[in-house]
């Protein structure tokens, strides 16, 4: 028999739990309070797991018990299903919302691609699903900067996606402009996950590095265009580090190698991919202590009534879209066809 959602998480501590469509490893970690999140949960199951940023439905993990010991193989696995909620609706729908996106971000959203990328798609069907009968418009204005400066905060648009969200309780280590994204925005629950890695050189001095103050003194290379808001929380900031952020990913590769830096970072996928490309895989090495997640949501202004009256909307279709299997299935098929493309 099924349970419900509650009494799932309560048996997941010291049991097997078996994986459902949208789950990641940090969720799953954080729902049955695994102490060490979601490495510890990696390492209890690396006969099954082969990189922390993938898992497959149906995966059996071994759920660590709280002395950090590992549930006997007889343990049977949670299930959730979800619970039956009425559709939330806004109190004054009179015009159809304005949700906003930009192009040129595969495979996320990208107005060549089917659906409009990745994550379009999922907010398509997440308003679908929240609530049928809530019109709203979906729109493409590829201008970026201009959906959280200007578009958001004058209501021109209600909704603007896929943006990052910082580690808002620590806005107080945040510079202005990633503190303006904790204290003038609201947002929806996380539609993707990403894991960001730190990597420097084999021998390195900073290889066995266990914390982000053992970074301080570090030169620190973040690609161009990326976001740094978590370094900020964590205090990788001038002066305790020294930044490098106006090259390309390759470009901090290079520095990497070259010994011009001593600290690369950025999304581990790429990552990994470039330093594959640049035959370096045998001089690098992973900070696997430091990695960390950043989650893409949707932003409304907190002065918007109706689109923060709507957010429960987006948030009850997106959960729907994961306990049904459909959020897999679009990452699988948009990934595919970036691939492809």
């Amino acid at each position: 028999m099924a349970v419900s959602v509650d009494e799932a998480q309560a048996q997941e501590a010291c049991s097997v739990y078996s994986v459902v469509s949208g789950d990641t490893l940090s969720q799953i970690a954080s729902r049955a309070e695994v102490r060490g999140g979601f490495q510890r949960l990696f390492d209890a199951n690396r006969d099954v797991l082969s990189s922390p940023n993938r898992i497959e439905i149906g995966q059996q993990l071994k759920i660590p018990c709280a002395d950090g010991s590992l549930p006997s193989s007889g343990a049977s696995a949670a299930v959730v299903e979800a619970p039956a909620e009425p559709a939330p609706v806004t109190s004054a729908p009179s015009r159809p919302l304005r949700i906003a996106t930009a192009t040129g971000y595969a495979p996320f959203t990208d107005e060549d691609l089917p659906g409009g990328g990745m994550i379009t798609r999922m907010v398509d069907r997440s308003m679908e699903l929240g609530n049928p009968d809530q019109e709203y418009d979906l729109i493409f204005i590829n201008d970026w900067g201009s959906h959280l400066e200007t578009l958001l905060p004058v209501g021109a648009i209600d909704m603007a996606f896929p943006w990052f969200k910082p580690d808002c309780d620590r806005v107080e280590n945040l510079g202005p402009s990633s503190a303006y994204r904790c204290t003038d925005f609201n947002h929806s629950d996380a539609f993707y996950e990403i894991f960001v890695d730190f990597y420097t050189l084999n021998g390195s001095e900073y290889a066995n590095a266990q914390s982000a103050s053992d970074l301080f003194g570090a030169r620190i290379c973040r690609p161009e265009a990326w976001f740094v808001f978590d370094l900020e929380a964590l205090e990788l900031v001038e002066p305790n580090i020294t930044y490098v952020t106006t090259v390309s990913q390759q470009g901090c590769i290079e520095l990497l190698k070259n010994g011009e830096v001593d600290v690369m970072t950025y999304d581990a996928l790429p990552a990994e991919e470039d330093i594959r490309e640049a035959g370096m895989v045998d001089q690098v090495a992973t900070i696997e202590p430091l990695r960390g997640t950043v989650t893409s949501h949707i932003f409304v202004s907190k002065n918007n009534a109706f689109a923060n009256e709507a957010l429960p909307i987006i948030n009850a279709g997106l959960e729907q879209l994961r306990l049904s299997g459909e959020w897999f299935n679009i990452v699988r098929e948009s990934i595919q066809e970036t691939v492809e493309n």
